[in-house]
């Protein structure tokens, strides 16, 4: 049975078929329970439903869930499918499971090639280069907000911390997000791996932890570090072998830090996961958010931890940050600044907590110096306030003085402000002749 809010999502999606759209984007963030949506919309469509998805942790927790539930439904990856298009029957429904990734091409391959009824499911409506999903989908539904789960204990409260800084002003870009030799050249540097791992234990010693990491090599390393330091880690990407069975440990316990690449960043549950460790810097924000929130899962009591040692709350602010979705603008980012000159997000240097900013630490009370940016920001808008006002004065000055020449009526008059003013006799007999003053 739907929750109330999956429910209003569930109608919603049902009405927007009845008023003739074809391809709805679903919009609910993660942990929203997504997966329990689109099983009921499967039980509930005539016909053969297809629900695609990019990897094979996703494909064995869809299938457990369906048939946990009793529903009939074929769950496929996108690329499997793509490659074998004509042997199975027309699905009366396909389902889109990580909807932002859909516009590559195996994807659009199968939908192509059906054309039937589509509803996208997805926490982050556009793609990894913030790009907008309006040329693939034509209506979208958003549920409710982070904010919203967090406050009605549907997803864990968070702490979010930035104990590291990496200086990403040179590194290239393509797409719309950083190159990975140039991120992976910083990234591998011994003190970034003495600072992760002292931030950890520092901040969530001991705690489940999904590691997001720059490259097979940067996480091997990473998960090598966290070995030495006492820890049972491991790491995995999208072409180690022995996949399930790391998977299986992790979720056991067996395995306490999991250093990935590219494989829990959309839908992976494992809700007794208290900590995300960033450690890979990005300027997408579906990227980033879907990494933020893998530990945010809902447990009586927990307080999820996202370790930001890659500074992506910069660059795409905070998990329950408000946003403005679209089928058809880019994804705004956050503003780095506030219009008085404040840094948007801020990091106490007593606790490393990250929080909107305020005039102390929200959380330990301590009181923070501005920045050098916050500084220079402020004294540029002191300048800019400084300028407006003798601007204003100018032109009421100007003003003035258009008043004074206005009400002239004789040629005395005319030579009075004249001498007040220093002007030549010339101006006198202009001024006289546009006026029409005579002798």
């Amino acid at each position: 049975m739907l929750r109330d809010y999956q429910q209003d999502v569930y109608d919603k999606t049902r009405d927007a078929f009845r008023q003739g759209f074809k391809r709805p984007l679903v919009v609910l963030p993660c942990g929203g329970g997504k997966s329990y949506l689109f099983a009921e919309m499967a039980k509930n469509t005539s016909g053969e439903v297809l629900i695609l998805t990019h990897r094979r942790e996703l494909l064995s927790q869809h299938n457990e869930l369906l048939d946990g539930l009793g529903i009939n439904a074929r769950v496929s990856m996108v690329l499997t499918e793509a490659n074998r298009l004509g042997q199975h029957q027309r699905p009366a429904l396909i389902i889109t499971d990580e909807a932002h990734l859909s516009r590559s091409n195996s994807w659009m391959k199968v939908l192509d090639y059906y054309d039937t009824y589509t509803v996208g499911f997805t926490a982050t409506p556009c793609r990894l280069d913030g790009k907008p999903l309006g040329d693939m989908y034509d209506t979208l539904i958003e549920g409710v907000s982070v904010r919203w789960l967090i406050d009605n204990q549907r997803l864990a409260p968070f702490e979010y911390y930035a104990p590291m800084s990496i200086d990403t002003d040179n590194v290239k870009r393509v797409a719309g997000d950083y190159v990975v030799s140039d991120l992976e050249r910083i990234m591998n540097e011994r003190a970034i791996y003495s600072d992760a791992i002292r931030s950890y234990q520092r901040l969530a010693d001991g705690e489940k932890t999904i590691a997001y990491c720059v490259s097979v090599k940067h996480a091997d390393q990473l998960a090598q570090q966290f070995r030495d330091a006492g820890y049972s880690a491991a790491s995995i990407n999208a072409g180690t072998a022995n996949r399930e069975e790391i998977m299986n440990d992790f979720r056991s316990g067996k395995i306490t830090v999991l250093c990935n690449v590219g494989i829990i960043s959309e839908g992976i549950s494992i809700n007794d996961v208290t900590c995300c460790l960033l450690l890979r810097p990005t300027e997408s924000v579906a990227l980033g958010i879907q990494q933020m929130m893998r530990c945010m899962r809902y447990a009586p009591g927990k307080v999820a931890k996202i370790l930001d040692c890659a500074g992506n709350h910069t660059r795409i602010g905070l998990p329950d940050e408000e946003r403005e979705w679209s089928l058809t603008a880019s994804v705004k980012k956050p503003e780095p600044m506030t219009a008085d000159g404040n840094h948007t997000i801020r990091v106490c240097q007593s606790c490393f907590k990250t929080f909107k900013t305020a005039p102390v630490c929200p959380y330990c009370g301590a009181v923070y110096a501005l920045t050098p940016r916050e500084i220079k920001a402020h004294e540029a808008i002191e300048l800019q306030r400084i300028t407006a006002e003798e601007t204003v004065k100018i032109e009421n000055e100007k003003k003035r003085l258009r008043m004074e020449v206005g009400r002239c009526r004789t040629l005395a008059d005319l030579w009075a402000v004249a001498r007040a003013r220093k002007y030549s006799p010339g101006w006198v007999y202009k001024m006289a002749q546009a006026k029409g003053i005579r002798r």
